[in-house]
C-alpha cells in the first residue's frame, strides 16, 4: 500500500485504507475506486486528510500525465515510437480509397439486410480482409483515416470505424492474424441488428422514451440470431452480442461482469464508445478526442476494461513537436508546440496545401479551433518532404519564447 494525500489522489486510484475508522465517516467500505472528482470531494468532507492506495502501475501513471495534461512523459516515450506509427503519403491515398470503397459496401449490405434481401456474407469477409491486410502491413492507416469522417450516414461509416478501430486494438493487444480478422469481421456487423429496429426510433433525434430505448437494446439480439440463422461461426459473433455487456455488469443484454466478457466483447466497447462519443450527430457535435479519454479514463473498470483500454489510449493521436501530420483538410502541417491541457490538439504550421503545393505558412491552435473543427488525422513518414526554412525557424521561435 501506499500512503497518499488527498490532493495527491488521481482518478483511476483505488483506495484500500482510510486515515481513520470507516464508522467516523459515511463511505460503507474503505475499498473505494477514484471514478471521478466527486470522490475526493467526499473525502474531505468526512475529514480525510491522506488515504492508502494500491500501487499504481507504470501505464496508469503514463495515463494520469496525459489526462492531466502534464504529458512531458508520454510525448517522449511516444516521440520514440513515433517512426512505427509514421505512414507514408501512397499508404494514405489507398487506405482512403479503401475505406471510401468498403464504406459503400457496408451500406450496400445493410441496406440489403433492413431491405430484406439476402446478406452479402461475401463482401463483409472481403471488406475485414482489406481491413486487416492493411492494419498489419500499414499500421494506423485506416485509423487514421477514419477522423475524416467524410461520409455522412453515422450507420454505415459506424460500422467501419469500430471495425477499423478493433482491428487496430486487436493487433496492438498483440492478437495473431485470426483474432485481428475476427475483430475487423465482427466490428463491420456489430450494429447490423439496426436495421431490423423501426426508423422512426433508429434515426430519432430526441431522448427515447424507456419503451423506445427496450426496442432500440434489442438490436443487440436482433443482430446475434440473424448472423447465427446465416451461418456466422461463434467466434464471430462474441463482439456483436457483448459490445454494450459492462465490466461491473451493468450492460445488456445480459448482464455480464468482466470476467464472463471474451476478449472481443472487451474491445468492442472501448470502440463502439470512442466513435460513438467522437463522431457528429444530427442533435450533437462529437466530444474532442481529449475529453472523450478523459471521460472514458473515469469508466475503466466500471464499463469498461482498463487493461485495454490503456493499449487503446496509447495509440490515440498524441504527435511530438516537429512531427509532420496530415491534417482532416489533407494539408501537411509541423507539430509546433504541444498544448499542456489539451495534448491531442497542439498548435501547428500548415506549409503544403491539399493538391501537394507549398503554400505561405499558416499557424492553427488546434485547441483553439472549434469552429472549422480541424484537426490531425495521422504521422507523416518525413522522408522526401522538404520542410520549408521558415517553418523550421518558426517551431524553433515557438519552443524558446516557452
Amino acid at each position: 500500500m501506499v500512503k497518499t494525500a488527498i490532493d495527491e489522489l488521481h482518478i483511476g486510484d483505488e483506495v484500500l485504507k482510510f486515515d481513520r475508522g470507516w464508522l467516523s465517516t459515511d463511505f460503507l467500505s474503505h475499498r473505494v475506486t477514484v471514478t471521478d472528482k466527486s470522490i475526493i470531494d467526499r473525502f474531505r468532507k468526512n475529514g480525510v486528510q491522506f488515504v492508502y492506495i494500491k500501487p499504481r502501475s507504470k501505464e496508469i501513471e503514463q495515463i494520469n500525465e496525459l489526462v492531466s495534461g502534464k504529458s512531458d512523459e508520454i510525448i517522449s516515450i511516444i516521440k520514440q515510437e513515433a517512426p512505427k506509427n509514421q505512414i507514408n503519403l501512397k499508404d494514405f491515398n489507398l487506405g482512403s480509397e479503401v475505406y471510401s470503397e468498403s464504406v459503400k459496401i457496408i451500406g450496400n449490405v445493410l441496406g440489403d439486410v433492413k431491405s430484406g434481401k439476402m446478406f452479402n456474407v461475401g463482401a463483409v469477409k472481403h471488406v475485414a480482409e482489406n481491413i486487416t491486410e492493411m492494419t498489419i502491413k500499414h499500421k494506423g492507416v485506416l485509423a487514421s483515416i477514419t477522423k475524416l469522417k467524410k461520409h455522412d450516414d453515422y450507420t454505415f461509416r459506424h460500422s467501419m470505424n469500430v471495425s477499423i478501430f478493433a482491428a487496430s486494438l486487436a493487433a496492438h493487444l498483440g492478437l495473431n492474424k485470426k483474432d485481428i480478422n475476427i475483430a475487423a469481421n465482427a466490428g463491420l456487423m456489430h450494429d447490423i441488428g439496426k436495421m431490423l429496429v423501426p426508423d422512426e426510433i433508429l434515426n430519432k433525434p430526441d431522448r427515447l422514451s424507456e419503451k423506445e430505448y427496450e426496442i432500440m437494446k434489442s438490436h443487440v439480439e436482433k443482430g446475434y440470431e440473424f448472423l447465427k440463422a446465416d451461418g456466422t461461426q461463434k467466434e464471430y459473433l462474441c463482439l456483436v452480442r457483448e459490445h454494450h455487456e459492462r465490466h461491473d455488469g451493468s450492460g445488456y443484454p445480459f448482464g455480464l461482469k468482466d470476467s464472463e466478457i471474451s476478449i472481443h466483447g472487451k474491445i468492442g466497447a472501448v470502440v463502439d464508445i470512442y466513435d460513438a462519443i467522437t463522431s457528429d450527430r444530427v442533435y450533437r457535435k462529437g466530444m474532442m478526442a481529449t475529453e472523450a479519454l478523459k471521460m472514458m479514463f473515469q469508466w475503466t473498470d466500471k464499463h469498461i476494461n482498463k487493461s485495454v483500454f490503456e493499449f487503446f489510449i496509447k495509440n490515440i493521436g498524441i504527435y511530438p513537436v516537429g512531427s509532420i501530420v496530415m491534417m482532416a483538410s489533407q494539408e501537411l502541417a509541423m507539430v509546433g508546440k504541444i498544448n499542456q491541457g489539451r495534448p491531442t490538439d497542439p498548435v501547428v504550421i500548415v506549409f503544403r496545401n491539399k493538391s501537394g503545393s507549398y503554400q505561405p505558412i499558416k499557424v492553427v491552435d488546434l485547441s483553439k479551433s472549434a469552429i472549422d473543427r480541424q484537426k490531425i488525422v495521422g504521422l507523416i513518414n518525413p522522408d522526401n518532404i522538404k520542410v520549408p526554412d521558415d517553418v523550421l525557424k518558426y517551431v524553433d521561435n515557438l519552443n524558446r519564447m516557452s
